[in-house]
């Protein structure tokens, strides 16, 4: 398979979702370089790296690759325009990791969502980081090919998106799925201020941001879990008045999670959260009972208005 159809069907998406994720959750712009071929026994890792597995047709892994300078500016610029505060951290911790991991997890959800709607039977593991050369020289093994693009962040460096390519068989359909345009929530009447409201999310931060939303309209009722099993126990011991819940989880994913409260007999409203547009997903929420949809991300100059526009049961 020549260079070029490898970059437009599967390299080509991550990239697009994700300049437009650095303006959308960062006070960054970026743009893409010249894609060229890496030698794979020249291959260096940079410091930082988010990756994806790839089955099925392609057998391979797609990788965000980063200088670890470059990776702190993006992870205080996502903190920043998250929560509305300045951030200056010189080098990778906790609260950098949960950021970079989030802007990880919303490029990749958009783009493997994409590349699934054109049925090129597609399998991607949740994203995973790798922060030493050791972990990495695993992922080479069995690799023939690296197909490399360089995205040049303004006033901040440059990173890269690597395509580890072991083996290539794709086989196109016709078959599309289509974009969802999200739910609203259909009701009127404000929830009042005293509700228990749960938020359920593997990612530490967007709770974080989540919780500082929700105290800036007037509730301080907050309980948290980090993945749908445990939202299932919550609603069943905590009686929340209202959950927000994200799709992607580690143990249970939120649609998942969403049946199982429901078949439990409960009726607590929900408002579901993630960056996977599907509209088949959407729809299978919809059937479940969900008061609204809202797709990633949420930043700090909308945030609050996004989720009071959700708190809302009758």
């Amino acid at each position: 398979m020549s260079i070029d159809t490898i970059y437009k069907v599967t390299l080509h998406p991550f990239i697009n979702e994700s300049i437009a994720s650095l303006k959308s959750m960062t006070s960054l712009s970026g743009s893409s370089g010249d894609i060229f071929m890496d030698k794979v026994e020249d291959f260096r890792f940079k410091g930082y790296a988010v990756c994806s597995n790839i089955t099925g047709c392609l057998d391979g892994v797609v990788m965000m690759h980063h200088y670890p300078e470059t990776a702190v500016a993006i992870g205080n610029s996502v903190c920043q325009n998250m929560f509305g505060e300045t951030y200056d951290y010189k080098e990778i911790n906790d609260e950098l990791s949960n950021a970079l991991a989030e802007w990880g997890n919303t490029i990749v959800g958009r783009a493997t969502d994409l590349l699934s709607r054109n049925n090129l039977k597609f399998d991607f593991s949740s994203p995973y980081f790798i922060h030493n050369f050791d972990d990495m020289e695993k992922y080479l093994e069995g690799v023939k090919e690296i197909v490399t693009v360089s995205i040049n962040v303004e006033g901040v460096g440059r990173y890269y998106f690597n395509l580890l390519v072991r083996n290539v068989n794709f086989q196109k359909t016709n078959v599309e799925r289509e974009q969802s345009t999200g739910i609203a929530n259909p009701h009127s009447t404000p929830l009042p201020q005293e509700s228990k409201i749960l938020l359920v999310d593997d990612s530490s931060m967007i709770r974080k941001a989540l919780k500082r939303f929700l105290a800036g309209l007037g509730y301080n009722n907050v309980i948290e879990a980090d993945d749908g099993s445990t939202a299932v126990e919550a609603v069943k011991n905590e009686a929340p008045d209202f959950l927000f819940m994200d799709v992607v989880m580690n143990n249970m994913n939120g649609n998942e999670a969403l049946k199982n409260i429901r078949s439990n007999g409960s009726d607590v409203p929900v408002v579901m959260l993630s960056s996977v547009t599907d509209k088949a997903l959407v729809d299978e929420c919809q059937q479940s009972g969900v008061s609204g949809f809202i797709f990633k991300p949420i930043q700090a100059d909308n945030g609050a208005e996004i989720i009071k526009n959700y708190l809302k049961i009758a």
